[in-house]
């Protein structure tokens, strides 16, 4: 069960702590901005969570840019849901303080709402509500998100709002702990029951086919015989009501480790690039992925994220779409540093007809387009990869079969991936369309 506090008051200030260790203090200044500080102890023992736009030091410190997440430090903006998280948690205010109220939140109300419940490795206090660890229902959960689709209810069931409050994206999707077997779901919030791992799990809009939650399985599956670095990912069968089934795709999380949360920073937060807009370049993507993690391992990793979203019509790859994950060192013998998350929300998307990051400029890249971007990396070998992420989509049918994915489902999919793949052909005299 939750408790509300009885009044909605606005938030002045929050303590910020990662795996109960105090990190320092966000506090708003009237017509100057947020501010964030350090605490002493983690400025000794902790590491800077923003190396690229954060001082590292005792004073108080102003968000580099303070348009783009309302005066948020982008570690911190990361830890708010956009779209459908968003929507879910608007509705609690309005229903909670009155219609409007979410109108009037600022980002220190909203991370008081997130508590311990955001991605990534923050938990902020004092928190809005506390959270009490009880049993999940998938198909329930879907069913709500159904019905907050159809606009049927200005309140929305507490099991959805705390389970889907927290991802991003414009999917419905809940975050929870399933067992081994993938049997049995239970909440992901305080410690993990043994026997049970996080996971996120999506469900489909309502203006998505069926077959949604298995097509995004069968991208992950070829991603992998890409070369694509991913993180578990499973096809969950759940029966509705009225005999009905859904097929729910879910991805392991890879900012938990049992009990243990991982600092995870957007490319978006980490540079201050909005999402919403074409704001970078692969070719960006690639220098970032460099100077963060210093790892050509790492920049191999980048190198064929990108190329599988180009041959796989990805659309949707944007900069909340790319995340790098702090590893900190349990001992002496270990070294604290970056790497690229594993790759998510891979999928085929038409977007707005082009790739949200482009290719040297191009939204439609070809061979040659992604050789001259790996060009400045030696230890990269494109033809390679690209020779790989074709050979994954020959496998597209087979795949289909294997799912149980009907074949015409995947048609119109399939016609397209063939459609572009001459792109991608070894033709050194392809030219660059202007």
């Amino acid at each position: 069960m939750s408790s509300l506090t009885p009044r909605f008051k606005s938030t002045e200030s929050l303590t910020v702590t990662a795996n109960g260790i105090r990190v320092g203090e966000l506090s708003r200044a009237e017509g100057k901005g947020i501010y964030f500080a350090y605490d002493k102890e983690w400025l000794a023992k902790g590491f800077n969570l923003s190396p690229l736009t954060m001082k590292f030091d005792d004073k108080p410190q102003l968000a580099q840019e303070r348009r783009l997440f309302k005066g948020l430090h982008g570690p911190f903006a990361d830890s708010l849901p956009d779209g459908w998280g968003l929507l879910l948690m608007d509705r609690f205010f309005d229903a909670t303080f009155g219609v409007g109220a979410s109108l009037t939140l600022s980002p220190l109300d909203r991370l008081a709402y997130m508590g311990d419940r955001g991605m990534g490795v923050f938990e902020y206090h004092p928190k809005t509500e506390k959270v009490s660890v009880e049993a999940v229902n998938l198909a329930r959960l879907f069913e709500a998100s159904v019905e907050v689709q159809q606009g049927d209810t200005l309140g929305v069931l507490k099991g959805l709002r705390l389970a889907g409050g927290s991802p991003g994206g414009a999917r419905p999707k809940a975050i929870a702990a399933l067992s081994h077997d993938l049997a049995t779901a239970t909440s992901a919030f305080g410690q993990l029951p043994p026997g049970y791992e996080h996971w996120l799990v999506k469900f489909r809009a309502l203006t998505e086919p069926l077959e949604t939650g298995a097509i995004e399985q069968a991208y992950a599956l070829l991603a992998r015989k890409a070369g694509v670095s991913m993180a578990h990912t499973e096809l969950l069968d759940v029966q509705i009501r009225e005999g009905g089934h859904e097929r729910f795709f879910a991805a392991k999380r890879f900012d938990r480790d049992g009990n243990r949360k991982i600092h995870m920073m957007t490319a978006s937060a980490l540079v201050y690039a909005d999402f919403r807009a074409p704001t970078m370049d692969y070719s960006d993507m690639l220098k970032l992925t460099s100077a963060l993690t210093k790892s050509a391992v790492e920049v191999e990793k980048m190198a064929r994220l990108m190329i599988f979203n180009a041959v796989f019509h990805n659309y949707d790859d944007h900069t909340k779409n790319f995340a790098f994950l702090y590893h900190e060192p349990q001992d002496k013998s270990e070294r604290g540093g970056w790497r690229l998350a594993p790759a998510y929300d891979l999928t085929f998307s038409d977007g707005m007809g082009a790739h949200s990051t482009a290719f040297s400029g191009h939204g439609k890249p070809t061979r040659k387009v992604i050789r001259d971007l790996c060009k400045d990396y030696k230890y990269l070998k494109p033809d390679g990869y690209i020779d790989q992420t074709l050979a994954a989509l020959d496998d597209w049918e087979r795949m289909l079969g294997s799912l149980n994915i009907p074949k015409a489902a995947g048609a119109a999919i399939h016609r397209v991936l063939n459609d572009a793949r001459a792109r991608f052909e070894d033709d050194s005299s392809v030219r660059i369309p202007s």
